[in-house]
């Protein structure tokens, strides 16, 4: 934007410029960065530069060395802490919870290991006499010094008389409360799957920094795994799930998890932000994606215009006041910067932790690497999908679209599925990366509204279907369908997909990861 102050009109000009400035920063306001950076890459391609800045060429990776394993930090906890309690007076009423779905299992702990002493049918009332710390389970009166436990959650169980924040928190006398969410109690029907089955097991994230589950394709063995985890990835042979996770808001770590005896180490730490682990072919190496520079948290600035000077302030500013000062004829216009962050890959072995930066452009996000090539890495680029050659250290661009984001390898290496922003919405596409085809998976019907998500594909080990979030019944569930979108397909029950939590938060999280 550029003005020319006359004196005449300055007065005229500064009240002016206030209404004019303010009402065009309405419409280009950019919402407050959450914890987990977007990546609006449509926003960024205007701003990219059109040359490259050249960078360092990267340090080859350093052998095998031994290097002490870094230390762990706390685990970001994904549950919330209950506010403090306070009891029910005296006076009052008990409070009861009404079973308002067909039934449900009343069990002996709080947790999906327990056994079902009892089961509760719709309009029923029990007494409840306390809930878990996590707020998940509630502990009911079975009559003659006998207590049950519920779940909490509000599509089975209707409190009377109060609220969970009313209740004292309890531990059950077997040991303390389980962290999962309850299942349904009821044996859940299995959906319609058309003429393909999905079989196999299930790892995902119920959100970015959430819990992580394992559980087989028809429902069963729902277990916990880990929590506050970002972008799980499980490695080639099946045996261990990369994360990152991050302590706050900024530093974090890569930790690798070993599914058969759960335990968890990190495998390299003090990085900034890092998101979307991704493994190489033979399962030794992670590429990564980390926060490296830019614009961090702007704070407000304000510029002084005398007469007769050009008016120019950044790119995507918000003006936050204005001031006229008529004995100096100067405008001060106060404003803050929108946040621009720049991300790049680094590449890291899992056995040492040790790690090189690699050439990156300004904004590099969610590798993924190609499970027939050790140097073949594609991600989402300033401009679109870039591919990178990890043996020559060069890049070349595999598609111009911003749109395109979070590509996942199919089996095969011969092609991508990606979730792609559709106007105002999510949608699933595959990329041929031979012809460079591209179709689209999902579709919500042209009256639909609003257009609902499908987001975060995971592709079926034998690569014939695609498992999907979305959130076309109104909650985010997970969904299944064949690899050319036919099909689509709840792939849990209702009273399932309900328990679970899921959240898609738009930050081009990655969430499941189909196994054998």
């Amino acid at each position: 934007m550029v003005i020319r102050l006359s004196k005449s009109g300055l007065r005229l000009f500064g009240l002016g410029l206030v209404w004019i400035l303010l009402t065009a920063c309405a419409s280009s306001n950019q919402t407050p960065t959450p914890t987990i950076i977007p990546l609006d890459r449509t926003v960024l391609a205007e701003q990219a530069l059109a040359t490259a800045t050249p960078f360092p060429s990267a340090t080859p990776l350093p052998l095998p060395s031994p290097t002490p394993t870094p230390t762990p930090f706390a685990a970001v906890s994904a549950e919330v802490t209950p506010e403090p309690t306070v009891g029910p007076e005296e006076t009052a009423e008990p409070i009861q919870a009404e079973v308002i779905t067909a039934a449900i299992n009343i069990r002996q702990g709080p947790g999906l290991d327990s056994e079902v002493i009892q089961t509760a049918q719709r309009g029923e009332t029990l007494p409840v006499t306390g809930v878990t710390a996590n707020g998940f389970w509630l502990q009911v009166d079975l009559g003659d010094s006998a207590v049950g436990w519920i779940t909490t959650q509000a599509d089975y169980v209707r409190l009377q008389n109060g609220k969970v924040a009313d209740l004292p928190v309890v531990e059950a006398e077997s040991g303390a409360a389980s962290s999962a969410r309850p299942a349904l109690a009821v044996a859940p029907t299995a959906p319609s799957t058309g003429g393909q089955k999905s079989s196999g097991r299930l790892v995902f994230a119920t959100r970015s920094g959430g819990d992580l589950y394992l559980v087989n394709l028809d429902g069963s063995g729902l277990r916990k795994l880990a929590g506050g985890v970002i972008d799980p990835v499980v490695s080639p042979d099946g045996t261990q799930v990369a994360f990152t996770r991050w302590d706050g808001d900024e530093w974090g770590a890569v930790y690798a998890l070993n599914l058969a005896d759960g335990v968890e180490r990190a495998v390299a730490s003090d990085i900034l932000q890092p998101k979307s682990p991704t493994w190489s072919p033979d399962g030794q190496t992670l590429v990564i994606s980390f926060q490296h520079g830019g614009l961090r948290d702007p704070k407000e600035e304000c510029r002084r215009f005398d007469l007769g000077e050009r008016v120019r302030l950044p790119e995507n500013a918000r003006v936050t006041g204005t001031t006229y000062n008529g004995d100096k004829g100067q405008l001060i216009i106060c404003f803050v910067q929108a946040e621009d962050l720049q991300w790049y890959l680094r590449r890291i072995n899992v056995a040492t932790g040790q790690f090189e930066d690699l050439p990156s452009d300004l904004y590099s996000y969610n590798p993924t690497w190609d499970p027939h090539s050790p140097n073949r890495v594609i991600y989402d680029g300033p401009k679109g999908l870039r591919q990178f050659d990890l043996a020559s250290l060069s890049q070349q661009p595999v598609s111009a679209d911003v749109r395109d984001t979070a590509p996942v390898f199919s089996p095969d290496g011969q092609r991508l599925a990606l979730t792609y922003r559709q106007h105002d919405h999510w949608e699933v596409y595959t990329l041929d990366l031979a012809t460079g085809a591209r179709q689209r998976l999902t579709k919500p019907p042209i009256l639909a509204e609003p257009q609902y998500n499908s987001a975060a594909p995971a592709w079926s080990p034998d690569g014939s279907q695609l498992a999907f979030l979305t959130d076309r019944q109104g909650r985010w569930e997970i969904w299944v369908m064949a690899s050319d979108g036919s099909e689509p397909r709840p792939l849990f029950d209702l009273a399932l997909q309900t328990q679970l939590g899921l959240d898609y938060a738009g930050v081009n999280e990655r969430m499941l990861n189909w196994l054998e």
